[in-house]
């Protein structure tokens, strides 16, 4: 397995390899022999007889303050490594950290050095704050009440810029949260609860388990090995990495896998347990990280969400084949549809809506609006399916934009039963159109997923008749509150009723 490592070179022993943790020992003679070694700025050619004087230079002439940094992003020695790496092989400018509000450097793939120098053995953690340098005799001779005097007057101006700042960082996420169009946009704080959501294992057992989904991508990879064999393969939002070891086992040369939450670790491991050696794991956001090549042949991702397109993850796979897929590329899956079918069970109706009207005996009939407003996964009996199926949308991943939530259909739905319909029920199909042709359905017809089906309950049930055609219409959009949220309204028998899938 290719793991991000640190291949890190001793000059003083022959080039002989050390890793971080034995690097980071060395005893504080050869520390502070190395810590008076010549050092290169790191935006400009001025060498200095000492990284002390080096870390002034950069604040004075750069106005890059690394003690500063190491407060504001709560950084450790792993940390500058990946700081010290990622100026050198990224060219940045000083303003770029100056100006900085997350870590960006702060990835694996940035442990790995180009070259040996003494900005790479500085013990950052013990770093002092500015002035450390050029302490004098008349400051050390200050008297105790001067000293509690000057700290005191510190404090109170470090919590006058704390205010100023919770107050601007506020301000601009609440001005980001609002101009924001796509998930692509939303600041890595704002979106770090999505990616946390993903870090608990139940979650991946779920999806791990789920027959119907995890046997359609091994059946698309395994199935065409004449097509993956020698193919760069990018896996976005790997998990556990599962796609990534199928990849492999297709043929592909070199499969990267990348996932921003937790569980990479926990892939890794994996990975590593297999013994599988041309599979990369990353951890970081797309949109955000360097990958170690910039263009795949194929990439593949299990991105859907309920009602296929909750949480937003499309806006990924639009970056990731606007910006890493090669000329002729490919994207598994290729082609998805969304449908909606008339429903009528009397039961679930009366268990989910009908019950607020008599709980207990006291009438909460008040809160039957808000329920209705938030949809109902489940997996519906498809014996109470009234009418044939609607296709409301049909995405050409290749082709579709960041508009793709925002949709009107106008709904024609012919009845095949009689009954009451009292739900619109949401599905949707996948395709991967390969050699071997894969394609897998969350109808309420097919064999359950963990995706279940989308009921959106109406209000007034309409008596439907064989043969009848029930018109309306079904309009999408993106939150106007979430990136990765949607709101659908659903016009029928004359009447308006809104959702939130949030």
């Amino acid at each position: 397995m290719n793991l991000i490592i640190m291949d890190l070179r001793n000059k003083m022993s022959n080039s002989e390899t050390l890793d971080v943790a034995d690097w980071l020992k060395q005893d504080s003679d050869e520390e502070e022999m190395e810590n008076n070694e010549p050092t290169t700025c790191l935006f400009c050619p001025e060498t200095f007889p000492c990284i002390e004087k080096a870390l002034e230079h950069v604040k004075k002439t750069h106005n890059v303050d690394f003690y500063y940094l190491k407060k504001k992003f709560h950084m450790d020695q792993y940390s500058f490594i990946k700081l010290i790496n990622f100026i050198r092989r990224e060219n940045i400018e000083p303003d770029r950290l100056h100006d900085a509000t997350e870590s960006f450097w702060d990835l694996e793939i940035y442990l790995k050095p180009r070259k040996y120098e003494s900005w790479l053995t500085y013990d950052y953690e013990n770093m002092e704050p500015e002035g450390h340098y050029k302490q004098n005799d008349e400051k050390e001779q200050l008297s105790l009440e001067e000293i509690v005097r000057e700290q005191r007057d510190r404090l109170e101006q470090a919590a006058e810029h704390l205010t100023v700042m919770n107050a601007t960082v506020t301000r601009l996420l609440d001005k980001e949260d609002k101009k924001v169009k796509s998930v692509n946009g939303i600041s890595h704080r704002s979106d770090s609860h999505y990616f946390d959501s993903y870090s608990h294992f139940g979650i991946h057992h779920e999806m791990l388990a789920d027959t119907v989904r995890t046997n359609s991508y091994r059946d698309a990879l395994l199935k065409n090995k004449s097509f993956i064999k020698g193919k760069n393969v990018l896996d976005v939002g790997c998990g556990t990495a599962i796609l990534s070891i199928f990849a492999s086992q297709a043929g592909a040369n070199k499969v990267v896998g990348i996932d921003n939450s937790e569980i990479i670790y926990n892939a890794i491991g994996i990975v590593r347990k297999n013994n599988v050696d041309n599979v990369t794991l990353i951890k970081g956001r797309l949109e955000d990280t360097v990958l170690p090549q910039e263009k795949y042949d194929i990439i593949v991702s299990e991105w859907m969400g309920y009602f296929l397109l909750f949480e937003g993850m499309l806006d990924t796979i639009i970056y990731a084949r606007d910006n890493h897929l090669a000329s002729q590329g490919k994207l598994l899956p290729n082609r998805c549809t969304m449908s909606v079918v008339g429903y009528g069970d009397d039961e679930l109706f009366n268990q989910h809506v009908s019950f607020w009207d008599n709980v207990f005996g006291v009438d909460m009939s008040v809160m039957r609006k808000e329920v209705m407003q938030e949809p109902l996964i489940e997996l519906v009996d498809a014996e109470n399916i009234l009418t044939e199926p609607n296709c409301i949308a049909d995405f050409n991943l290749l082709t579709v934009g960041l508009n793709y939530p925002n949709f009107t259909h106008d709904l024609e739905l012919l009845c095949t039963k009689g009954g009451a319909l009292s739900a619109l029920v949401g599905y949707f199909d996948t395709y991967f159109e390969l050699p071997e042709p894969v394609t897998f359905t969350t109808s309420p017809y097919g064999k359950p997923t963990h995706w279940k089906q989308v009921v959106f309950f109406i209000g007034k049930p309409i008596r439907v008749k064989p043969g009848e055609i029930i018109k309306g219409r079904i309009l999408c959009r993106r939150s106007a509150k979430s990136s990765r949220s949607l709101e659908v309204v659903i016009e029928i028998a004359e009447q308006k009723y809104f959702y939130y899938l949030d």
